[in-house]
């Protein structure tokens, strides 16, 4: 009797260590799954704000050679001449 109670606590210590360790383990693989989804969509953030900085530079350049085209005109400066001449 005393053999099967010993034999009983090792298996119940065995099984409980078992379901200690492996849950442990399935706890650990989700953080893992849940960190590497995080650097995902931070990654897939940043190509998307790179992109939008690259669009608002690219119009902000666009506008500032048609403001410079529009400065450097022989006939804006020639109105701004008679401007300054009244």
């Amino acid at each position: 009797m005393i053999i099967n109670l010993w034999l009983f606590l090792s298996i119940g210590a065995v099984l409980t260590t078992i379901l200690v360790i492996s849950s442990t383990m399935i706890i650990n693989n989700r953080k893992l799954k849940e960190i590497e989804l995080k650097t995902l969509n931070a990654k897939n953030l940043n190509a998307v704000v790179e992109k939008v900085v690259a669009r608002q530079l690219k119009y902000q350049s666009d506008r500032i050679e048609t403001l410079e085209s529009i400065v450097t005109d022989k006939k804006y400066q020639l109105d701004e001449n008679l401007r300054n001449l009244r």
